[in-house]
């Protein structure tokens, strides 16, 4: 059972069933402008009193709580085996390695789909990925690198500021009497298909020195995953492409995979949180928001087609926001089609980074769930 599901949750990770059909575009000429500083002990420290005790052991026994015990000590030699990793280029095979706990999500219990995986790394490899992410995230931040419509990975930016920055803009439209079109859209294991070679070049061109380039192909290249189930491990996989779960490296790293994509956004506004994206306008005519989205859609679509990104048809939906004096008056759905001509599903209600929201922002549906919830408990 643990061989199948790892063979289940990596399959998409070892596939190479669909090849990129488009040129792809990438930013501005390196400069060159960030490359690694050394590490000192006492940041070395500081990483791991800030990784959470509840984390417990990783594949290689090392029992965090152990190590902040003994933090004081440790820092000097992991601070000196960091060191050498950065100036070596070169990752342990150990620090590369996950275990993957799978999680029943109900139903029949020997049907791997039902599965979701929890993937858990060395606490060491934590550590030093948290140091690894300070130094990339503060060269981002400083060179306003990350684009303004990706609320993931930007300091004072969460779910909460994505959420008001597209419910503020539908209201408006709203007391100007515009309905709005959005299109949701979800990618099929967005984290698991960033292919290395792609985002390596991407990670050079937005100033990456060729030695942090080569830190980040040996940090990409050669995971491997074993699920471990009833005290029992899997058959290791190599996972070909994809950028590391459980990883404090993971999102950032997928955010300046998609972090060009806003730019194929012409006629309308678009706003992404890690894979979650929306793209949406408004106007007075529900046809010219139809047209609108439907150019901006096509060419995200073939952005995803030429970035290796697989869309998810079955859970992306398009949804028309009006107010409740014009909602009725007219046609309350829109008609989007994929590439391939297949019609987007219209919906009334839909739930976006954990918000439930309606055709009228009226926030009904959400505040639903919240007292249906409140009576299950």
């Amino acid at each position: 059972m643990a061989n199948a599901l790892n063979e289940h949750f990596s399959s998409i990770c070892c596939s190479k069933s669909f090849e990129s059909t488009c040129s792809i575009i990438t930013d501005t000429v390196n400069n060159s402008s960030f490359s690694f500083s050394t590490i000192y002990p006492s940041e070395v420290q500081q990483a791991i009193l800030e990784i959470k005790s509840s984390n417990g052991a990783g594949p290689d026994g090392l029992d965090i709580k152990f190590i902040k015990l003994s933090s004081h000590v440790l820092a000097f030699p992991l601070c000196d085996l960091f060191n050498l990793s950065l100036s070596t280029c070169s990752i342990p095979l150990m620090w590369k390695f996950a275990k993957v706990i799978p999680i029943h999500k109900g139903g029949d219990s020997m049907d791997v789909n039902n599965y979701r995986p929890i993937s858990i790394i060395s606490n060491v490899a934590k550590i030093f990925e948290k140091l690894i992410f300070k130094q990339l995230s503060r060269y981002l931040n400083d060179f306003s690198l990350l684009t303004p419509n990706q609320s993931g990975c930007r300091p004072n930016h969460s779910t909460t500021t994505a959420l008001t920055a597209f419910t503020n803009y539908i209201f408006s439209a709203q007391d100007n009497n515009r309905s709005t079109g959005a299109i949701f859209i979800d990618l099929t294991k967005a984290f698991d298909m960033v292919d290395h070679y792609i985002l390596l070049d991407k990670l050079y061109a937005i100033g990456l020195s060729k030695s942090a380039v080569l830190w980040f192909n040996s940090y990409l290249h050669f995971r491997r995953q074993s699920v471990y189930l009833n005290v029992s491990f899997s058959k290791p996989r190599i996972m070909e492409t994809g950028v590391p779960q459980g990883s404090s490296l993971g999102l950032l790293l997928f955010s300046i995979f998609i972090n060009e994509l806003p730019k194929f956004s012409l006629d309308c506004q678009i706003h992404l949180y890690a894979d979650d994206t929306v793209i949406y306008t408004s106007k007075f005519d529900i046809s010219e928001i139809q047209t609108s989205l439907q150019s901006d859609f096509n060419r995200i679509q073939t952005w995803f087609s030429s970035n290796l990104l697989l869309l998810n048809k079955k859970k992306s939906y398009s949804m028309l926001f009006a107010t409740r004096s014009t909602y009725h008056k007219q046609n309350n759905s829109l008609e989007v089609q994929f590439l391939d001509g297949i019609p987007l599903e219209n919906v009334e209600e839909f739930k976006y980074l954990g918000l439930w929201l309606d055709s009228q922002l009226t926030f009904r549906p959400h505040i639903d769930s919240i007292i249906k919830k409140k009576f299950v408990d």
